[in-house]
């Protein structure tokens, strides 16, 4: 497998204080053979020239300068140059195991998928214990069964820790242009609709960052939170497999979508300055709390449906809990 190209593809936009720890982990890669891309999507502070240092001491990294059109023209743009056999994704305030591609490429190859997903990663909050890779963990899902899996919250809606045949994506499925929130989850589920198979492990091999204080989700913006509501009505408009289970997996990802926007209008404590979107959201997580919890989820996604049917608000102040637990 060490011959095969693989294209690690990163948007680059004002992250001068974390991209070099992002870069050193890629270049670091167990697996040698990698084409990585660097868009710099119209940073204003130092992250183009370090992009551009980092290019100039390894030849295996290029870099695209471009005007600031957001993160899914970037890695569309990434994608369109690519030339790597498989093509993975990374941001750039995150950083990687060593092995990430090694192993998403190994899984991917041994079990013939067009798409190798794992589910475990680690992130901010959550206690950073290693995970041994055990066999018993490995799942090898159809197309419609993996998009079920995604839309019930069992894989993560991200483009990180996956990886993905580049003859899959051909041209047809790409990042849509207009989406900065939810298009990771819109491009995932086009790509599992026309996979021959996705395999699905838990191994933790991507570090994911939550307290950039400059993320497109630390701030609360209305424009962002209507983005993503969007972003969801655009999964359940562009099915092409109609089936009553994905329609009522589709239902629980809208829920999910509201409800994460319900918390975040909550912890933002700007709920007052948007009544109609609060209460959009807070309806909801209230009526469809209940079927909720029957729906076929993880135990972390019941124990959020059980307090969210109680009262939305209380799954906030668990948040806020946790959020003031690790800012001590």
């Amino acid at each position: 497998m060490e011959n095969k190209l693989v294209s690690i593809i990163i948007p680059v936009y004002n992250v001068e204080k974390y991209i070099k720890k992002c870069l050193d982990t890629v270049l670091c890669q167990s697996h040698h053979n990698l084409e990585i891309i660097l868009v710099d999507d119209g940073s204003s502070d130092a992250s183009g020239i370090i992009c551009d240092e980092y290019a100039q001491k390894d030849k295996r990294v290029k870099v695209i300068h471009k005007e600031n059109e957001g993160v899914s023209v970037a890695r569309n743009t990434g994608i369109d140059i690519a030339t790597g056999e498989y093509i993975c994704f990374s941001d750039a305030d995150d950083y990687l195991q060593l092995d990430y591609v090694e192993y998403l490429l190994k899984i991917a190859n041994e079990n013939d998928a067009d798409i190798a997903v794992t589910t475990d990663c680690f992130v901010t909050f959550v206690e950073n214990k290693f995970s041994e890779d055990s066999r018993n963990t490995l799942q090898v899902l159809a197309s419609e069964d993996a998009v079920a899996a995604i839309l019930y919250y069992y894989i993560p809606i991200g483009c990180y820790s996956k990886i993905f045949k580049r003859n899959l994506l051909n041209n047809k499925i790409r990042f849509y242009p207009q989406l900065s929130v939810g298009e990771g989850f819109n491009f995932n589920v086009k790509a599992f609709l026309s996979a021959n198979k996705v395999v699905v492990t838990k191994r933790r091999i991507y570090y994911y960052r939550r307290n950039n204080p400059a993320s497109c989700m630390t701030k609360f913006k209305l424009e962002k939170c209507s983005t993503a509501l969007y972003a969801i009505q655009m999964i359940k408009d562009n099915l092409v497999i109609k089936s009553n289970s994905l329609n009522r997996a589709c239902d629980f990802a809208d829920w999910h979508t509201h409800g994460d926007m319900y918390n975040w209008m909550v912890l933002a404590k700007v709920k007052d300055m948007y009544p109609d979107m609060y209460m959009r959201c807070f309806n909801k997580v209230r009526s469809y709390s209940f079927k909720a919890i029957f729906a076929p989820i993880s135990k972390k996604e019941k124990f959020r449906a059980i307090l969210q049917f109680i009262h939305p608000r209380l799954l906030a102040f668990v948040l806020e809990l946790r959020r003031a637990y690790y800012q001590r």
